[in-house]
């Protein structure tokens, strides 16, 4: 399984973005180790929802930051559709699991570590960068 191992390079250079982003990576890391510690179900169904809540709200403050300047933000409807994807992809199947008994796996595990760190290294740094060009942070 994935291994959580935050530095500084996965910072935007936003505070509240990167607070947020170190928030849901341990989020994610507590459920990677709940689920191979064998831990009971509501556990893991606590952690989930957590995942799923700090998710929406994590992603409406990235949407606050950039809507002023969508237009100048070359892959926003890019960035739109991933956080589209991640709910109905890695936090749906997770959901599933609550609802009717979905088995969680380690590659459903390392799926949701390995988007979550491809989509920070990837169109959150544009986020970032174009924010800081704008003046916005």
């Amino acid at each position: 399984m994935a291994t959580f191992t935050w530095d500084a390079s996965l910072d935007v250079g936003i505070p509240e973005i990167d607070a947020q982003h170190r928030e849901m990576t341990d989020i994610i890391a507590t459920l990677h180790e709940a689920y191979r510690a064998g831990r009971e179900r509501d556990v893991l169904a606590e952690l989930i929802n957590r995942i799923n809540e700090y998710a929406q709200m994590h992603f409406a403050t990235e949407r606050r930051y950039m809507e002023p300047v969508a237009d100048a933000i070359p892959n926003y409807e890019k960035h739109m559709q991933e956080h589209r994807e991640f709910f109905s992809d890695a936090i749906g199947f997770l959901l599933r699991y609550l609802d009717n008994g979905a088995t969680i796996t380690p590659e459903l595990l390392d799926y949701l570590a390995e988007w979550w760190f491809r989509h920070i290294r990837g169109t959150d740094q544009v986020m970032g960068r174009v924010l800081r060009e704008k003046g916005i942070v």
